[in-house]
């Protein structure tokens, strides 16, 4: 599929995802548990921006035990799309979401003894209920109490319909050794006091993607990978020779190229002002599409708060150099000038020589922002075989409907 009939199916900016490379992580990975131990593929947030449902077939084909979400409707997104390995919802749920993710054969956390009465409730509706306990270790965000659960767990094994198939917890600080055994050291606990009443869930699990490179010993029955999966390496995390690649790429397609004056004010407020007479490119992404933001994080301690201030400091006066401030056009670096709009930005191309309408253009887009709204074009070996359009409809590159441009204008 070349540029042009690209551009025809998903209009003129998407995002690339290399299913290969997504495979590829997902069994390195795989590849330093113990073969006893599972591996649940997080898949939370759209994949983190990859697209759930795809992400999810890829991990799945690829080996992956288990997958994980946040929230009822990521579950039911991935049942209504025929995916039947099992899911695991990471937040608790209401009451009245319950009979729905029974329904739909999610496995459920419960995090309060309320929960835990609220599942039992939903199994009235004739679905079997398969929960995993949420511990409170150290993370103080959601979770049983360690005194309170061996106490509820008792309770629940009698109980009809439901079945207690997991234990786990979430690591708060899993770069930090001493914190990171604290919260283990605690879970461990909770279980062999539910061992003592006769309660052994086959399944318990600690480590996100820090705790599977930093803690092996805390590996146990099955492990949590998400940034892991996308190709990125968690803050401070040890490499321990892991092998990833980058699955992802956004690109765009220039739509309009002017020239300007030396003086010229360019964009809202007229906050940049040219230096020189040069070429200026528009682009069609903007904030709206996640383009140009970035986190603000509160400092942790004096020297964060200066390397903040800092970048602040240079930010104001255009010199930032951040993430979202170039481009890259026919393998050169390009800036991104003015104020970036809500759908459409500015690049200055004046130091590139020939650049033309409809030239391609790669850019940085963090992945949590990226709007769903971005199609996703699924490639192997850089050969599209899928895309999602801004609709969410999953076209696969080469059926008759993918001929037909109306799909990109949702004609």
């Amino acid at each position: 599929m070349d540029l042009k009939e690209l551009t025809g199916l998903v209009g003129p900016r998407w995002i690339e995802i290399e299913a290969t490379a997504l495979a590829h992580n997902l069994r390195a990975v795989k590849g330093l548990l113990l073969p006893t131990t599972r591996l649940m593929a997080v898949v939370k947030a759209d994949a983190y921006g990859a697209g759930a449902v795809e992400a999810a077939r890829i991990f799945v084909n690829a080996g992956a035990d288990y997958l994980g979400v946040t929230t009822l409707a990521e579950g039911v997104e991935l049942r209504r799309a025929g995916i039947t390995a099992p899911i695991l919802v990471m937040s608790p749920l209401l009451p009245e979401e319950l009979p729905g993710a029974l329904k739909a054969d999610l496995t459920v956390t419960v995090c309060s003894r309320s929960g835990a009465e609220a599942v039992a409730a939903a199994t009235a509706s004739g679905y079997r209920a398969r929960v995993h306990l949420k511990i409170e270790t150290g993370l103080h965000r959601t979770g049983l109490h360690p005194e309170e659960a061996a106490i509820l767990a008792g309770e629940m094994r009698d109980w009809t319909g439901v079945e207690i198939e997991g234990i786990y917890s979430h690591l708060a600080e899993a770069s930090r050794p001493e914190a990171a055994r604290r919260q283990f050291e605690l879970l461990q606990k909770v279980i062999v006091a539910l061992a003592e009443r006769g309660i052994h869930p086959p399944l318990k699990h600690i480590c996100n993607s820090t705790g599977i490179l930093q803690h092996p010993e805390m590996h146990l029955d099955m492990v949590r990978a998400g940034t892991l999966l996308y190709g990125q390496f968690p803050y401070r995390a040890p490499r321990r020779n892991l092998d990833l690649r980058e699955p992802w790429r956004f690109k765009t397609r220039i739509l309009f190229i002017h020239e300007v004056a030396a003086g010229t004010p360019v964009g809202y407020g007229g906050d940049y002002v040219t230096k020189k007479d040069t070429r200026l490119a528009v682009i069609p992404v903007g904030y709206a599409d996640g383009f140009a933001l970035t986190p603000v994080g509160r400092p942790k301690n004096l020297s964060d708060l200066a390397r903040y201030l800092v970048k602040t400091i240079l930010a104001y006066l255009g010199r930032g150099g951040g993430e979202g401030t170039t481009v890259t056009v026919a393998g050169r670096e390009a800036p991104v000038v003015g104020r970036v709009g809500m759908q459409l930005s500015m690049v200055d191309v004046g130091h590139l020589g020939e650049v033309k309408v409809g030239d391609e253009v790669e850019a940085v887009l963090r992945r949590p922002t990226a709007s769903a709204r971005l199609p996703r074009v699924y490639c192997r070996e850089g050969r599209p075989y899928l895309v999602r359009l801004p609709g969410g409809e999953l076209l696969p590159v080469g059926s008759p409907a993918a001929g037909k441009t109306e799909w990109a204008a949702g004609i």
